[in-house]
């Protein structure tokens, strides 16, 4: 197994949960084993900032756990009060009570009423938007300016520090304004729900709202695109790179003919930070996320060069303790392990990690909690499953059918060489980095991913036929098969001969 104190050892197919509790996998993230230095950075940023968020928000919860299953990325919510793990659902009359009279959940519910009653995260969104973008922008651009290649090995293991001190702050940051950025977009869902509006109309009031003036910046050439771990590419290591692609107008749904009068002031009001959300919740997670793990993956290949490996991009595979304590000896190092170590994770990639570990986790009848936190917690509840797929079974996006050639691609690096206009392009999952692509292919299948995930927000941007959560797509076809996408079925076939 891997754990996140980057030790590896010999792939173990077994997947066992690591604590008590129901445990999920991050497979929209992280559809491959991550490496050991991403899994330190990670555990050190997301579970207190998670922590903190879903208490200053009102959430139903203390946390997130993380644990690495070999490699793999899982996470389990740590209750509020009680055992990690519980038999059964705890019954209505239990809930009502404990809501009520258990210290904890009051002060959760007081929470949730602010949070309701405040919307902080408009606050929110305009300081990122007004000051707080530019302040990362300039943090980021100075990092940027020093080249690793050009430095002395002390200035080289200075620099090491201070980028995974920055990525860790950026990481730190992105996860603390989740709750900014993705409740507005859970409680739209859960509104528009208790007025009878499926989630996938809800989200179509959203379409457009991923464009703003944020998103006409030059891509900055450090910014991680092909993924989200140090092993993913940067823009402007991609061979051939192209510009970001400007999305063609789409016109939101728009749903107030759908409710009563009396409501359409409160959907408006939804609707309105749900798309700041969005377009929030893109960019900053370029600027915190994208960009600063950009900039500590471009030093670690510096020390990999140093170090002379043949291939610098092994440095990716150790931690940054190990880099630092490297550099102080570097013609003494032996990267064998090393070497191994990046085997034994190519060798966990492959494995058929299983989406959840231990039992369910039973979720409490939320009607029968006070109003504010029943509606708080639906919403977290909603935009995290709308993000990652509910259970089994994939989405459609669109209404009608479209046969084509069948694209099976890991990410754009690739996929620019050998795409073809019409290409039905079928991978994990998509990041912005995608736009430029998409705009020229006929339809959108990934094995990840939910309504509000990235890859269906562009296909509903593009009007582009797509099935998002076809967890064996790329393992059924090949590049080159006349395949049918079917979005209202949620069917992605070979074509009739």
């Amino acid at each position: 197994m891997t754990s996140a104190t980057g030790t590896a050892s010999a792939a173990d197919p077994s997947f066992v949960a690591p604590r008590p509790g129901g445990w999920q996998r991050l497979a929209d993230h992280f559809p491959d084993a991550v490496t050991a230095e991403y899994q330190l950075v990670y555990s050190e940023a997301a579970p207190p900032a998670f922590a903190a968020g879903f208490e200053r928000y009102g959430v139903l919860a203390r946390g997130l756990d993380v644990a690495y299953i070999n490699g793999h990325v899982y996470i389990a919510p740590i209750p509020l009060a009680g055992p990690r793990e519980m038999k059964r659902t705890p019954p209505d009359f239990l809930v009502w009570l404990m809501s009520r009279a258990h210290p904890a959940f009051r002060k959760r519910n007081k929470r949730a009423q602010l949070t309701l009653e405040a919307r902080p995260w408009r606050a929110v969104c305009q300081h990122w938007f007004d000051v707080e973008r530019f302040e990362w922008q300039q943090l980021n651009n100075s990092l940027q300016a020093l080249d690793p290649t050009a430095m002395t090995v002390s200035e080289l293991r200075t620099h090491l520090t201070n980028c995974r001190a920055h990525a860790v702050k950026g990481y730190s940051r992105h996860f603390a304004l989740h709750g900014d950025d993705l409740l507005p977009v859970g409680l739209l869902i859960v509104r528009c729900g208790e007025w009878g509006i499926e989630p996938a109309l809800a989200l179509r009031a959203l379409d457009g709202s991923a464009r703003g003036e944020a998103s006409t910046d030059e891509t900055p050439a450090w910014q991680l695109v092909t993924g989200y771990d140090l092993d993913a590419h940067t823009w402007g290591e991609l061979k051939g790179n192209r510009s970001p692609a400007s999305l063609p107008p789409s016109a939101p749904a728009d749903l107030s003919s759908l409710i009563a009068e009396e409501d359409r002031a409160e959907l408006k009001a939804l609707v309105e930070d749900a798309r700041t959300a969005t377009r929030f919740r893109d960019d900053n997670g370029l600027m915190t996320g994208a960009w600063p793990m950009g900039l500590l993956r471009r030093v670690m290949l510096g020390a990999g060069l140093r170090l002379g490996f043949g291939d610098p991009a092994l440095a990716i595979e150790m931690t940054v303790a190990e880099l630092l304590t490297a550099l102080q000896n570097p013609g003494q190092f032996d990267s064998g392990p090393i070497v191994e170590r990046r085997e034994i994770r190519r060798q966990n990639s492959a494995l058929d990690a299983p989406m959840t570990l231990g039992p369910k986790f039973p979720i409490p009848t939320l009607s029968a909690l006070p109003r504010p936190l029943a509606l708080i917690g639906a919403a977290q509840l909603a935009s995290a499953e709308h993000m990652t797929g509910i259970g089994d079974e994939p989405v459609g996006i669109g209404t009608a059918s479209f046969t084509g050639r069948a694209l099976v691609v890991d990410d754009p690096l690739t996929a620019f060489d050998v795409f073809q206009p019409g290409d039905i392009v079928m991978t994990r999952f998509t990041s912005p980095s995608w736009n430029a692509l998409l705009l020229h292919a006929g339809a959108l299948v990934t094995t990840t991913g939910g309504l509000a995930s990235h890859a269906a927000t562009i296909a509903r941007e593009l009007g582009l036929p797509a099935v998002i959560g076809d967890t064996t797509a790329v393992k059924r076809f090949r590049t080159g098969d006349l395949v049918v996408v079917n979005p209202v079925d949620r069917t992605v076939v070979l074509a009739a001969s």
